[in-house]
């Protein structure tokens, strides 16, 4: 498999687990919890940009 190929495919699963952070922000109520899931989807986001850019 081809390096962009591979990076292709971790962008879309650091994506997936961006939205999957949104997803559990909407289900807890926990301050701390939920700032920890803000922190990561962000990260996520983050990383796929950077491979995205790659």
């Amino acid at each position: 498999m081809s390096k962009a190929k591979k990076s292709e495919n971790l962008s879309k699963v650091k994506l997936a687990l961006a939205e999957k952070c949104d997803r559990l922000i909407r289900a807890t109520s926990s301050v701390p919890r939920l700032k920890k899931l803000k922190n990561q989807a962000a990260r996520f986001r983050r990383q796929a940009a950077d491979l995205a850019r790659e």
